[in-house]
């Protein structure tokens, strides 16, 4: 067993996990559960303190958030990523064995060799002797020492290549979202901080996608259907982001581009660009052959503020997106409408 509760420890956890899902409306499959059960359980640290801050700014909880925090903390490939972590501080810590002894032998040796000086004497041939013995000994010693470090130092080395091709494999396949292929929430925070650290006055305009009527196209034609939209409308939205902006999922059907030195007049303008390509796209149902509705979306244009949190920026952004809503739906909404 993973924990090792008693009946009535375990009792109260399902309750508390039950009463959780219930008060934010979320089904108790089998990924919601795990994840608010480990929450309640309290050892994850990264996922307690991913919930926190979530409730912290009453962010909404949905299948999509908790399928993120079951894929960020408690997937295989979160679990193999501290594998691969404690193996690198494994090799450290032989390797650090290693230099240590390498280094006792060089400091030997040089003792050696200063005593083998002193006792030198060219009058005395088996005083001399006996200081070369000494001198060859030490020699041996430190060249075993030596390829023993050699040895180890080839061998960490070949796994640091294999660690750190595998560590970017994981963290490759930790930031992207699995169905569109885009980034996911945890890739934007840590590309925000690099801007950031780069340039902290820097000014990012973000642009908040959300597919109109959504929930009904899943209800009249299944979440098959609606995850092939959802994959194509998301490889359309990256289509209109250069390599320098970063096209993200940021839940069910929404999206968010983050644009890097882009001011809100320019990030309009994309945004726009964006609408008019999802509105020319055409769907045909693989088993019927007939032509789908067509899919709209509805766009928010917001600047960040460096002195909010993301889930602070979320919020504000979608504030922009429901004005785009509250005006009819396919159409792009920007900060400057909130304030006229």
């Amino acid at each position: 067993m993973k924990y090792q509760d008693s009946i009535e420890q375990a009792g109260e956890k399902a309750a508390l996990t039950a009463a959780f899902l219930q008060r934010h409306r979320l089904a108790a499959h089998p990924v919601n559960y795990t994840v608010i059960y480990e929450y309640i359980n309290g050892h994850n640290d990264g996922l307690c303190q991913a919930i926190e801050q979530k409730l912290a700014v009453q962010s909404t909880f949905d299948d999509f958030v908790l399928a993120e925090l079951y894929s960020q903390w408690l997937s295989p490939q979160h679990q193999r990523q501290e594998e691969l972590s404690q193996q690198v501080t494994t090799m450290l810590g032989k390797l650090s064995g290693t230099t240590d002894i390498a280094s006792e032998a060089v400091q030997h040796y040089l003792d050696v060799l200063d005593q083998a000086l002193l006792g030198f004497d060219p009058n005395n041939a088996n005083r001399s002797r006996e200081s070369v013995n000494k001198v060859i000994s030490a020699t041996y010693a430190i060249k075993a020492s030596q390829q023993k470090l050699k040895d180890q130092l080839d061998f960490s080395n070949e796994q640091c290549h294999a660690l750190r091709s595998e560590l970017e494999h994981l963290k490759k396949e930790r930031q992207l979202d699995p169905l569109t292929g885009l980034y996911n929430r945890l890739a934007m925070q840590e590309h925000l901080d690099l801007w950031f650290s780069e340039n902290p006055g820097r000014r990012i305009a973000a642009i908040a996608v959300n597919l109109d009527h959504f929930s009904q196209f899943n209800q009249d034609y299944g979440t098959g259907v609606g995850d092939v939209i959802l994959s194509k409308v998301a490889r359309k939205i990256a289509s209109y982001v250069q390599e320098s902006g970063l096209p993200v999922r940021s839940g069910g059907e929404e999206f968010l581009i983050l644009l890097p030195d882009v001011d809100l007049r320019t990030a309009g303008e994309i945004a726009e660009q964006v609408r008019k390509g999802v509105e020319k796209l055409r769907f045909v149902s693989a088993k019927s052959k007939k032509t789908l509705p067509k899919v709209t979306i509805s766009l928010g244009v917001t600047i960040y503020n460096t002195a909010e949190n993301w889930h602070q920026f979320l919020s504000r952004s979608s504030k922009v997106l429901l004005e785009a809503k509250v005006r009819g739906r396919n159409q792009v909404a920007t900060e400057l409408m909130l304030a006229n």
